[in-house]
Formats: structure tokens, C-alpha cells, sequence
């Protein structure tokens, strides 16, 4: 998306957008997930008062879970289609670790 369009959908300076960009904090692409990470960014240091390095801490372990929560759905999906013995096995091993 072209980073005018981005910034007016953001309601942040372009001057701004660069500088994340820079960071690394959102794609040269300027996306609408990256839509997304600028609302956040801009109210973690907007309204919470966080600095850059605590926005890079943030979306770092956003991240990490959104990886996480993407390899549990495969794990899931590659359960839904084993051997109907194995996703006993597997429901029985977390049942004993609660």
C-alpha cells in the first residue's frame, strides 16, 4: 500500500511510518497486518508511554506467539487426521500433566 494511504488509515506522520519502517517494527510493503502493528505501536507509545525498545519487546513476543499458536493448529490438524489410538495416547499424556 502506498505509505500516503497507509499513514491516513494509521493516523500517524509519514515521517513516523519511516522511522518504523527503519526499525523494523513494519514492513516496507506497508501491509494491512502491518496496518495493524502501527494501531498498536501507536498505543503503546501514545497511550501507555512506550519507548521503541519496549515496542520492539512487545511485538517480538507477539510474534513469538502468533509462531506458537501457528504450529499448534498444524499439530492439531495433523492429530485430526492420525490413527484414532494415537489421539487417545496424546489426549491421555496431557491429561496426566495438568
Amino acid at each position: 500500500m502506498e505509505i500516503e494511504t497507509f499513514c491516513l488509515r494509521a493516523r500517524v506522520e509519514i515521517e513516523t511510518v519511516r522511522a518504523w519502517i527503519e526499525a523494523g517494527l513494519v514492513h516496507a510493503e506497508l501491509t494491512e497486518a502491518d496496518l495493524a502493528r502501527a494501531a498498536l505501536i501507536r498505543d503503546l507509545t501514545e497511550d501507555l508511554g512506550v519507548n521503541l525498545e519496549g515496542v520492539e519487546v512487545v511485538l517480538d513476543l507477539l510474534d513469538q506467539l502468533h509462531e506458537a499458536r501457528a504450529a499448534l493448529r498444524r499439530v492439531l490438524a495433523a492429530l485430526t487426521e492420525a490413527d484414532p489410538g494415537l489421539r487417545e495416547r496424546v489426549a491421555a499424556a496431557l491429561r496426566e500433566r495438568r
